[in-house]
Order: C-alpha cells, then structure tokens, then sequence
C-alpha cells in the first residue's frame, strides 16, 4: 500500500470533471444548448472510459427535452469558470462575468453540463468570484418531456480497472486541466488522507467534528475483488472525546449486479419509474463497543454522512446522473453514570432483486428479495442507574443521483468558505433569497435508493434494580425509495420496506425482564 503524492492526488481529482467533459465530448445534441433543447441518444453511442456505460447496452434508450425553466451552462464555461463547490452541492463559486449573472437568474433552472442540474435561489459576489446559491432542481420542473431506459452491468472490478487507468493517464497530463490551480488549493486546505494500491483497493482517513464537539475518527478500506468483481466494505469508527469512547466497525459483502431504471414525463407532466438491482446479494458484519469514564456525559443524536463513498457517473447525453454506494451513521447515546459499558454484534445477509415501480404518485415494490439476521456477542453493564443507547447504520446505500459526484467530492470547498459564501448569499444577495438549510445525513436526495438499514439498541436496568436487566435488539430492514423533491411529485409514500427483520435478546429471559414470550426474528 502507498500514499498518493501530492501530484497523484490532484490527478485523481481532476479525473471527475475531465471524464465527464469526455463523455459529452463524443455524443451529440440536437442543438447548441438552449433552453428546451433535446437531447438525444441511441445504443451504440458509448466510448472509453470511466463510467458505467449504458448507452453501450443494446436497448437502452435516452431522449429529454428540457422545459422554457432550463438555462444551459455549456461544458466549457463549466471547466473554465468553475472553481469549487459545497459537500451538499447546494453552493457553487464561478469565476465571475456577465453572461453567468444573466443565466443564473433566482428561479431558474441550471443545467451545468456534465457536471450537475440545480435550481438557483441566490447569487453573491466575493471578489472575483460569483457566489451561487441552490438546490435540488425537481425533473418535473426542469424537464417537458423524457423517454429515459437502461439496464448496465455494475462490475466493481471494471470500476476500479477504469479508474486507475483513468489516474494513470491523468497523472501524465496535468497541465492540459484548467482546473489544476483551483483543485491544488482545495486540496492544500483538506486535511482528509487518501491512499490507493494497484490491486483494487481504496482506502482514506477523515476526522468529523459532532455536536457535542467530539472528534470521529474514521477509516474505509475498500477491496474490489478481482475473483468474482464484488465488492468489500470495511468502516472503522473511533469516537475520541472525555467521557465516553465508542468504537464502531461495519464490515459488508456486496456482489457484482445489474442495474435497471426508467423514466417517463410528457408535456410536463411525471408518468412513471422503475429502479431495480438485479442480482444483488450481500451481507454486514455491525459491530460496536461504548464505555464511559465520567458521570456526565453527551446525550445528543450524532448523524454522519460517512466518507469513502464510490460513485460512477452514467455515460447519458445531456442529464449528468452518477450511481453511488455509500453509508450514513445515528448515534444516539443516554449515558447517565460513570462505568457503563455496552457491547454489541450483529450480522445480516440479504438476496434477491430490489426495486420498485412508481405510476403516478403511487409506488410498489418489484421483485423478490429476502434477509436473514443474527446478534452475536453481546455485553451491557450499569453499577447504578439504568441507560439505553441507539446505533443505527445505513450500510449499504446504493443510489442513482441526479450529478457526477465524484467531482463533488474532488473540489469540495473547506467549511471556511462554505460559511463565508452563505453569510454572502443571505446578507449581502445580487439577487434572490437564500436561507440556510439543515441537512439531514441519513437522507437522501437520490432519484432512487435501495439502502439496508440496521438499527441497534442497548438498554440496562442497573445493577441496583430488583433483577438487572439487559436487553438487545435490531431491526434490519432493507428500503427502496424515492426523493419526492427531486422527481417534482407528491409522494403517497417515498419509502417501501422490501424485507423487515426483528430480534431481540434478553438477559435474563424472564417475564420481569419483559421475556417470556416469542421475539423470534419476523
């Protein structure tokens, strides 16, 4: 294993914006980039690269024209104005000039070519710099009409082959990328380590500050299997602060599989959607252990969007849309003595073909899938008062996205200047209103996911009660759902529940321990 040099770092940065403005490089538009253009392609139209690469699959269909709302920034403007972007994409930084103030008009929907759509709420100025404030620009609002159908192989060995040949490559032409200053400095100022090896792996390090201003150290390892091109998963957590230590491992399977979707809008209106993972089956090994040294300790809810995430950007004309495996952590501690201690594993397999289907505003599951689940070893230990503790993770994620997000991630901006940009967009606007939004990590903003959830608990009676208590539980549950911001719909329902299971354990297994009764898994 080797640390990138600061030279292979930058190229892997690049490597986002630079396939992406390759993959509209060689397709065609029916017209120079105007509002309500269409965009067309047909099977047979794919080209090297790092993608998945759908319009290669025979049968696979893509044709939108966008409504009057759409403003076109071409490729080019794109990769010479943009200079950063925030983690959750809802603030970009352009070099400044009249014809991107004229465009991005507060309303309006922006198309950044191979790069991102996002409704535009506010535009400031810093300096040289023009501040865009946005969000999630809803299909239905963006698009008039789309007749969109595909179905590609998700080979986690062909992933990781493109992309080191894509760094291999890039590593040799830095000075062809007009963003190489802009990247160079937002990587000066990232403190996120990054390592890769040449025999399919991915590995990093990050810290994350939380509410309770304690710091989370936290470490992926990657493997992309070269025998049969599946996918390991491996999350260490460290949480470091006075009075309480956690430690939290989340190790998972994932096979090769065969992703299918579809969309349909007419005259505006939404029709239809379809997304399912074909093949997909996996298993998570979920396990953590706490402990606490003081009697005062922290009691708020921790939400961690957690780093290493892959995304791959789809080789579509037109509509940039990525697909992504990532993972999200809840952490809700309620610790009140010193010297508690709580330990638990769990484990989950789960098989089948994961989708839905969505006519209207009505949605249904499609296909079969099933899980199986178990808790292991377990520990919990209170010398006097009663405690309970929640952890739940979303492991995996897998999300088709509206935007490339591995640029995202290349030019995140440093919390700083995210800041800094939003006091300017609320205080001091060119145009617009902008109001700071609360994001929640666990969801999602995904036109589709199917993500299993694995919620844990901990409870102790303490050691002074009449019979202390112990008890266990989780709920795995495997979801597939939808973003009902970023379709433009009025869901019934955004989530569907393909498998549910439930267990719990008690010790001891008596009736004042709420035992006694039938907690088989459901």
């Amino acid at each position: 294993m080797r640390t990138l040099t600061k030279r292979g770092r930058l190229a892997l940065a690049a490597i986002g914006l630079t396939v992406v403005m390759a993959l509209l490089s060689n397709c065609s538009r029916k017209s120079s980039g105007t509002p309500g253009a269409n965009s067309q392609s047909t099977a047979g139209a794919g080209h090297g690269g790092w993608a998945l690469h759908v319009m290669n699959q025979p049968g696979n269909v893509f044709h939108v024209e966008y409504s009057d709302k759409t403003v076109v920034i071409d490729r080019q403007t794109v990769s010479h104005s943009l200079r950063g972007f925030s983690e959750d994409h809802a603030i970009f930084l352009f070099e400044d000039s009249p014809a991107l103030r004229q465009k991005l008009t507060p309303g309006k929907i922006a198309l950044f070519e191979g790069l991102d759509l996002r409704k535009v709420d506010a535009l400031a100025v810093d300096g040289d710099k023009l501040v865009v404030g946005t969000e999630p620009a809803p299909l239905r609002e963006a698009l008039k009409n789309a007749e969109m159908r595909w179905s590609v192989p998700v080979d986690f060995k062909e992933i990781s082959d493109q992309r080191a040949a894509e760094l291999r490559r890039l590593q040799d032409l830095p000075s062809k990328f007009a963003l190489w200053n802009s990247v160079s400095h937002w990587w000066s100022a990232r403190e996120q380590k990054v390592y890769a090896s040449s025999s399919g792996e991915l590995e990093g390090e990050k810290e994350i500050e939380d509410t309770d201003f304690a710091t989370w150290k936290i470490k992926y390892h990657h493997i992309f299997n070269n025998s049969d091109h599946s996918l390991d998963i491996d999350l260490q957590l460290h949480r470091e602060a006075p009075g309480m230590n956690a430690e939290i491992a989340a190790k998972g399977h994932m096979t090769k599989f065969t992703q299918t979707s579809s969309i349909l809008m007419a005259d505006g209106e939404f029709k239809q959607a379809t997304f399912k993972n074909v093949g997909l089956h996996g298993n998570v090994n979920f396990h953590w252990e706490l402990s606490t040294s003081e009697s005062k300790t922290p009691m708020n809810e921790v939400r961690l969007k957690l780093p290493g995430k892959i995304s791959v950007p789809l080789d579509f004309t037109g509509l940039p849309m990525s697909l992504q495996v990532s993972e999200a952590l809840l952490f809700h501690p309620a610790f009140p003595t010193k010297g508690d201690v709580a330990q638990g594993g769990f484990h989950v397999d789960y098989s089948g073909d994961e989708g839905f289907k969505l006519s209207g505003t009505d949605m249904q599951t499609d296909g079969e899938a099933e899980s199986e689940s178990a808790i292991d070893k377990t520990v919990a230990f209170s010398p006097l008062a009663a405690y309970g503790v929640v952890v739940a993770m979303a492991v995996p994620r897998v999300e088709l996205r509206v935007g490339t997000e591995e640029i995202f991630e290349a030019l995140e901006i440093p919390q700083s200047v995210y800041l800094k940009a939003g006091k300017l967009l609320q205080n001091s606007p060119l145009a617009g209103t902008w109001l700071p939004k609360a994001g929640n990590p666990l969801s999602t903003e995904a036109a589709a996911y199917f993500q299993v959830v694995i919620s844990t608990t901990a409870s102790h009676s303490g050691m002074q009660s009449l019979v202390p208590c112990q008890q266990f539980t989780m709920i795995a549950k495997g979801q597939v759902g939808v973003d009902s911001k970023v379709l433009g719909v009025d869901m019934n329902s955004t989530a569907k529940d393909i498998f549910t299971k439930n267990i719990v354990q008690r010790q001891p297994d008596v009736k004042i321990c709420g035992g006694g009764q039938n907690d088989s898994p459901k």
